[in-house]
């Protein structure tokens, strides 16, 4: 089960490693073997690497480069976590050859932690108050990774393999996200450095976790409302169809499907005309799974609250 691995982090240092991490790569940029002998099973190693050659091949697909971390390690100083981090570029069909797994049963998060890859995401946390109640601005996945699941990063994502290059990675993926998701300019936002990560590896992932502070709710809302409504006019598909406010406190009830989800939240989804709020039962993504057993907690709420502004 997803959880906040690593908590309070002060700094993440991260150690670029320029050499791919491939399917087939040894020492300490290799992957597990059940995970290598999968990607070749599904023929992810014959897979286009980008869109050109996808367009070229006439698949709609292809298996670009993002990024995973060979290591991660963490060391308490002075009541916090300084993470010291290897990345590398890595395809991203790894990641979901360690999901072909998960789905046959042939993985174990508790007993076999070192099969994920690592692949590494961030995210924008975005708690806001309304009418007096806490809560977080979440979205709800469109044309993704889980789509039509409930994300508590209300902006999230891979960090690709072209932002290796950049003096931050992490700060240079949120900053492309958030123009591309919800709209807004990183530089506008009050936000802190990465605050936790989230052990997502049973869907081969690890995410860190940045803290938006003094939130506007309607602000960000309107901001999505305005950039969807450009998209829908385009006709593009959305990275995500919809937002929520997941209440602070929220539990995980069992949906008619069986799988843990969250019952009774409003939904607001986009139209030509403005976004139209309803009142609806959604699934979660395993990274809301550990946030909201993260803040079943008083204190974590108490330090989160506080590290927003609140």
């Amino acid at each position: 089960m997803a959880k906040i691995g690593i908590e309070n982090i002060s700094e993440v240092r991260l150690t670029i490693i320029p050499t791919e991490r491939r399917f087939d790569s040894q020492g300490d940029l290799g992957v597990h073997s059940l995970v290598s002998s999968k990607y070749v099973e599904k023929g992810y190693d014959q897979k286009p690497k980008t869109e050109e050659e996808a367009k070229a091949r006439a698949e709609r697909d292809f298996n670009g480069l993002v990024s995973s971390s060979p290591k991660i390690s963490a060391y308490p100083i002075n009541h916090a976590n300084l993470v010291v981090a290897d990345i590398a570029p890595t395809r991203y069909l790894i990641g979901q050859a360690l999901r072909d797994l998960t789905k046959e049963g042939k993985y174990q998060p508790n007993i076999f932690p070192q099969m994920s890859p690592d692949m590494v995401g961030v995210s924008l946390v975005v708690p806001v108050k309304i009418k007096g109640d806490y809560f977080l601005l979440s979205q709800i996945k469109g044309k993704a990774l889980g789509s039509g699941e409930v994300h508590t990063g209300l902006v999230a994502g891979n960090v690709d393999g072209k932002y290796l290059s950049t003096e931050d990675p992490f700060v240079a993926t949120l900053r492309n996200e958030c123009s591309e998701e919800v709209g807004l300019d990183l530089s506008t936002l009050d936000r802190t450095a990465a605050l936790y990560l989230v052990d997502e590896r049973e869907t081969g992932q690890v995410n860190f976790a940045y803290l938006a502070r003094n939130a506007d709710a309607q602000q960000m809302i309107h901001s999505y409302d305005r950039i969807v409504r450009e998209k829908l006019a385009a006709g593009e598909a959305l990275e995500v169809m919809a937002l929520t406010a997941v209440p602070i406190g929220a539990y995980l009830e069992k949906q008619e499907s069986g799988a843990l989800g969250l019952r009774g939240i409003t939904v607001y989804h986009p139209t030509p005309n403005g976004l139209a709020e309803k009142v609806e039962d959604r699934g979660v993504r395993p990274y809301t799974q550990a946030t909201l057993d993260y803040l079943t907690k008083p204190e974590n709420v108490k330090f989160l609250l506080e590290k927003a502004g609140f």
